[in-house]
């Protein structure tokens, strides 16, 4: 990694490798996940909070729920966690060799809410952290992508409170200061945004009625990692 992207990385809270798998093997691991999903009844499937509003359509979470931690029992899923595209990117970011910590497959079928804005570091308490997350289908506005809050990472863990529920599946949000600007993260299958514990992201819903915006997550933290203490989580979604 060259200085000017470090540096950019430094400023930003994120960045981006173009093309880091290849539409075959992003095809093999939409086939893999969906074919987890079908089975049903994993450790850990979330389909989120209630709604604040009650609807008489069904939540499309119901049917793909959020998967968590598949690398300790999936061995494709461990696989692919310890890919050098992923790891090698994360050691030049963070300086330190990077230990597995947690993985998530989201799938954000059509019509399926977002996720409030939030940093990582509130519920991994742990630093440095660092996520990749592998766009398996194209992430654009209509379908959720993320975005980030450029230069969000440098304030430091940020206070929460509770979050829009018909917006969002999960119920806490961080406390954003006004004035910083929100970069939408779009990307293609086989692209991967890399950025850290404390950088604030997030996603609007699913809008479209015929596209997933599905994501395989990692999350990393160095082999010198230290524990962090900050504001505790809302109390409806402390656990």
């Amino acid at each position: 990694m060259d200085a000017q992207t470090y540096l950019r990385y430094t400023a930003n809270g994120y960045h981006i490798e173009r093309n880091a798998f290849t539409p075959e093997e992003v095809a093999a691991m939409i086939a893999h996940y969906m074919a987890l999903n079908a089975e049903g009844g994993h450790p850990g499937d979330f389909a989120g909070v209630p709604t604040k509003t009650a609807s008489a359509a069904p939540d499309p979470l119901a049917r793909y729920p959020r998967q968590i931690q598949m690398h300790l029992w999936d061995p494709q899923t461990r696989q692919w966690m310890e890919d050098p595209r992923l790891t090698s990117v994360i050691a030049a970011l963070t300086g330190q060799t990077p230990c597995l910590l947690q993985t998530m497959l989201y799938f954000k079928p059509p019509g399926s809410r977002g996720q409030s804005f939030h940093q990582d570091n509130l519920y991994l308490r742990t630093t440095p952290l660092m996520a990749a997350w592998v766009a398996l289908d194209a992430a654009d506005r209509e379908n959720g992508a993320m975005e980030m809050v450029r230069g969000s990472h440098l304030l430091g863990l940020l206070p929460c409170r509770l979050a829009d529920t018909d917006l969002s599946f999960t119920d806490s949000e961080t406390v954003v200061p006004s004035g910083l600007p929100h970069d939408l993260i779009a990307l293609a299958p086989g692209d991967v945004v890399f950025f850290g514990g404390l950088t604030v992201h997030g996603s609007m819903p699913n809008t479209t009625k015929d596209r997933f915006r599905r994501a395989f997550i990692c999350h990393y933290e160095g082999e010198n990692a230290l524990p962090i203490v900050g504001p505790p989580l809302p109390k409806a979604e402390a656990k």
